[in-house]
C-alpha cells in the first residue's frame, strides 16, 4: 500500500490518496565551454577514445532524479466479512522519492518525511447515534498543524530517531546488478550497492515527498478507534501493536517505496504472489498450500469441539491425579524442610525483611529468618497446603484445559515455508469454526471426530443386561495413565520435587515481592506501611513471609509437575490428530479415485470435514479467479474469504526484516529508464 492499513492484523479503513509532494529538480552534470556532441568527438578522437571519456564522466558524475508514480491501489483482506469472513478494501497513494547515482560507486535513495500533528475522525458514522455528516472513522480533522520545537512529547526528537531507524533493515541488502557494454575489452561488470535514506522536516512550507501525522502519547493507536498504525500516520503510544517503533517505521518505509503489503492475502492473492517472487524455473508452491490450507481449515473447525469435549471428560484425568496427593505431599514436606534453610532463600528473605525495618532492627534480622525457617516452620503444612491448591480439581482442570488450547493454537499458528516468499501464516477466519459449531453444517461430524480424539476413562457399559468394562481411550486415557508411575523411581516427582527446585523457586518469589515493594506505589493508591522498629513485629512478618512463600511455592511445584507431564502428551496427541487430518486430506485431494480403496479403511466424519473444507476452499478460488495480485485496484471483485494468508517478511507480518529482489523491480525499472548510461545493459536487483 501507499496508504496502508498497517500493522499486520490490525483493521483498517481505506485511507485518501496522499498529497503529491513537490520534487526537487533533476540535477545534470554541470559543464564548461563549448560542447561538443558524441559524432564530433568521434571525429576528432575516435570511437575508444570517446568511449573512454564518456565511461569517466559516467563514473564520476553525480545524477539525481526526481521519482514519482501512481501505482494501481493494492487490496488487503483485512476487514470484517459476512459470517466471519474476512473482508477486502483496497488502500493507494502516490510514490515519490529521490534516486541519485555517483557514477558507479552506487544508488542512494531519498526521502523527505514532511512531519506535522492532525487529530482523527474517532466516530463510527456507521455508529447508532452518529451524527449526520460524520466523516469516515480515521478520517483527519481539520488541518494540519507544525509540531512545536517545544512540543510536552518531544515528538520532533522521536521522529529524528525514526528516520534513522526506519531505513536500517533496508540498507546493506540490496545492489544493483548490471555490465556495461565493450566494443573490443570484455564487458564490465558494474555493482551498485543501494542506500536507504530518509529525512524528518518539520515545517509547512518545507518540500515534501511524504506527508505523516505523528499522534501524541495521549492518543493510542488502536484500529477500533480510527487510529490505525499506518504509512500516514505515526504513533507514539502503540497500544498493542506488538513490534516495536523501528520495526513498524521500517515497514512503512517500504510502503514510501511503493511496495506493497503481503499480509492479508486471498490464495489468488498470494498465487500472483509466488509466481513474482519465485524463481522463474521453480515448481509451484500452490499445490501443496492448497492441502495446508484444507488441513488448517478442519483443525480449525475441531478446535472448539476438542476442547469441550476434553472439558466433558476431564474429571476422569483430574481423579487420576488427585489419587496420588498424599505421595507428592510427602515428597514435597522434605523438599521443603531441605529447601527453605538453602542460602539463596535466606539471603532474599533477609533482604526483604531488611528492607522493611529501621536500621536499628537489622542485627535481628539474620536470626528471624534461622527461627522461622527451622524451629517455627511447619514444612507438612506448607506442602500440604500447597499441594491441595495445585491439586485442586478446579485448577487441574482449568489447567489442562489451558495447555490443551495453547497447543492447537500453536499448531493451528505454524508457518509454512513457501518458495520464493519463504515462511507464511496460514489465516482461518472465524466462519471455518462456525461451520462445526451449534447448528452449523459439520457440527455432528466434527462432535463424532473430537469424541473419537479425546476419548474417556473407561468404565462400566451394560450390553443385553450384562456388565461389561470398557477401557480408557484416547486423549483422557493417556492422561489418565500418567500418574500411575510416579511411585516408581525415576519418576516424575522424584525428578522435580527437589529441595534445589523449591529453593530455587522460593528465592525466586521472595525477590520478587522485595521489588514489588520497593516500588512506588501509583497514583492514588495507599502508601506504604512504616517500617518495622520492634522485634515482635520483626518476627511475625518473617513467619508470615516464609510461610506464605513456603506455601506458593509448594503450590507452583504441584503445578509445573502437573504441566511437566501433561505437556508432552498433549504435543504428541495434537500431532497425531494433524497426521489423522493429513491423510484424510490426501487421500481427498491427492489420490485418484482408482487409488483410493488401496488406502485402507477411511474415516467417515474426518473425510466428511475434509471434503466440506476443500469444497469451500475452492468456491472461495473460484470466485476471486483473474484478480491477480490487487483485484479492487484493477477493478474487480473481491468477495469475502474463508482463509488469508501473511508472508513472514518485512512487508508482510515483520516476525523478521526480510525482503527480496522482486519487491524492487519498479525501483530498478525506474533506474533503467532515467540513470542507466548508452553503453549499459539493464540492471537488476539483488539482494542479500
Amino acid at each position: 500500500m501507499r496508504e496502508h492499513a498497517g500493522e499486520p492484523g490490525a483493521q483498517a479503513t481505506a485511507s485518501q490518496p496522499r498529497h503529491k509532494a513537490e520534487a526537487a529538480p533533476a540535477h545534470a552534470p554541470l559543464s564548461t565551454g563549448p560542447s561538443l556532441d558524441a559524432l564530433q568527438l568521434q571525429r576528432l578522437a575516435g570511437n575508444r577514445a570517446v568511449a573512454s571519456i564518456v565511461d569517466r564522466i559516467t563514473r564520476e558524475t553525480l545524477q539525481r532524479v526526481a521519482v514519482k508514480e501512481s501505482p494501481p491501489n493494492e487490496t488487503l483482506y483485512n476487514q470484517p466479512g459476512t459470517g466471519g469472513k474476512a473482508g477486502a478494501a483496497q488502500y493507494g497513494g502516490d510514490v515519490s522519492y529521490d534516486m541519485s547515482r555517483n557514477g558507479d560507486a552506487g544508488v542512494t535513495i531519498t526521502i523527505k518525511i514532511q512531519f506535522l500533528s492532525q487529530s482523527r475522525n474517532g466516530v463510527d458514522p456507521t455508529a447508532p447515534g452518529a451524527p449526520a455528516g460524520t466523516p469516515r472513522l480515521g478520517a483527519l480533522l481539520g488541518s494540519p498543524t507544525e509540531i512545536r520545537a517545544t512540543d510536552p512529547d518531544n515528538r520532533r526528537a522521536w521522529c529524528q530517531n525514526i528516520v534513522k531507524e526506519q531505513v536500517k533493515p533496508w540498507n546493506g541488502k540490496l545492489t544493483f546488478v548490471g555490465e556495461e557494454v565493450n566494443i573490443i575489452d570484455a564487458n564490465t561488470k558494474k555493482r551498485l550497492p543501494v542506500t536507504f535514506n530518509s529525512v524528518a522536516v518539520f515545517g509547512l512550507s518545507d518540500k515534501y515527498d511524504k506527508r505523516i501525522i505523528v499522534h501524541p502519547t495521549s492518543t493510542q493507536a488502536n484500529p477500533a478507534t480510527g487510529n490505525p498504525i499506518d504509512a500516514g500516520n505515526y504513533y507514539l503510544n502503540k497500544g498493542n501493536y506488538g513490534a516495536n517503533d523501528s520495526v513498524i517505521a521500517a515497514h512503512e518505509y517500504g510502503h514510501l517505496l511503493g511496495i506493497d503489503d503481503e499480509y492479508s492475502q486471498s490464495n489468488e492473492m498470494l498465487n500472483g504472489l509466488l509466481h513474482q517472487a519465485a524463481p522463474g524455473n521453480a515448481p509451484s508452491a500452490m499445490k501443496a498450500l492448497d492441502k495446508k490450507t484444507v488441513e488448517r481449515m478442519v483443525l480449525s473447525a475441531l478446535r472448539a469441539p476438542l476442547v469441550a469435549q476434553l472439558n466433558t471428560m476431564i474429571p476422569a484425568v483430574t481423579d487420576a491425579f488427585r489419587a496420588k496427593r498424599a505421595l507428592v505431599k510427602t515428597k514435597m514436606a522434605a523438599a521443603a524442610r531441605t529447601g527453605v534453610v538453602d542460602a539463596a532463600v535466606r539471603t532474599a528473605l533477609e533482604q526483604n525483611l531488611t528492607a522493611a525495618s529501621e536500621p536499628g532492627l537489622g542485627p535481628s534480622v539474620p536470626r528471624a529468618v534461622a527461627f522461622q525457617t527451622t524451629a517455627n516452620f511447619s514444612n507438612v503444612t506448607a506442602a500440604g497446603e500447597g499441594v491441595e491448591a495445585g491439586f485442586s480439581a478446579a485448577a487441574m482442570s482449568a489447567q489442562i484445559s489451558s495447555a490443551y488450547q495453547a497447543t492447537l493454537s500453536s499448531a493451528q499458528n505454524a508457518t509454512v515455508n513457501l518458495a520464493g516468499v519463504g515462511a507464511t501464516s496460514i489465516n482461518v477466519h472465524g466462519s471455518v469454526p462456525a461451520m462445526s459449531a451449534a447448528g452449523g453444517a459439520q457440527q455432528a461430524n466434527a462432535a463424532g471426530a473430537a469424541a473419537t480424539t479425546v476419548g474417556s476413562g473407561g468404565g462400566q457399559v451394560n450390553v443385553f443386561g450384562f456388565p461389561l468394562l470398557y477401557p480408557p481411550s484416547g486423549l483422557v486415557g493417556k492422561l489418565q495413565a500418567l500418574p500411575a508411575t510416579w511411585g516408581t523411581a525415576g519418576s516424575a516427582v522424584e525428578s522435580g520435587v527437589t529441595s534445589a527446585a523449591f529453593a530455587t523457586k522460593m528465592a525466586a518469589l521472595v525477590a520478587s515481592a522485595t521489588a514489588a515493594a520497593a516500588a512506588p506505589p501509583p497514583p492514588g493508591a495507599a502508601a506504604p506501611p512504616p517500617k518495622m522498629q520492634r522485634a515482635g513485629e520483626l518476627y511475625r512478618k518473617a513467619y508470615a513471609i516464609v510461610s506464605s512463600m513456603a506455601k506458593e511455592t509448594c503450590r507452583q511445584l504441584s503445578t509445573d509437575l502437573i504441566g511437566g507431564v501433561v505437556q508432552p502428551v498433549l504435543t504428541t496427541s495434537v500431532a497425531d490428530l494433524e497426521s489423522t487430518i493429513g491423510a484424510e486430506v490426501t487421500k481427498v485431494m491427492g489420490t485418484p479415485a482408482s487409488g483410493v480403496a488401496a488406502l485402507g479403511r477411511p474415516n467417515p466424519q474426518m473425510a466428511a470435514l475434509v471434503a466440506h473444507m476443500k469444497a469451500q476452499l475452492d468456491a472461495d478460488k473460484a470466485a476471486t479467479a483473474g484478480g491477480g495480485r490487487s483485484p479492487l485496484g484493477a477493478g474487480k471483485a473481491a468477495p469475502d474469504q474463508n482463509v488469508t494468508y501473511t508472508v513472514q517478511s518485512l512487508m508482510g507480518g515483520s516476525r523478521d526484516t526480510s525482503i527480496r529482489a522482486d519487491q524492487f523491480n519498479p525501483m530498478v525499472r525506474q533506474f533503467n529508464n532515467k540513470l542507466k548510461n548508452l553503453w549499459e545493459k539493464s540492471f537488476t536487483a539483488e539482494v542479500k
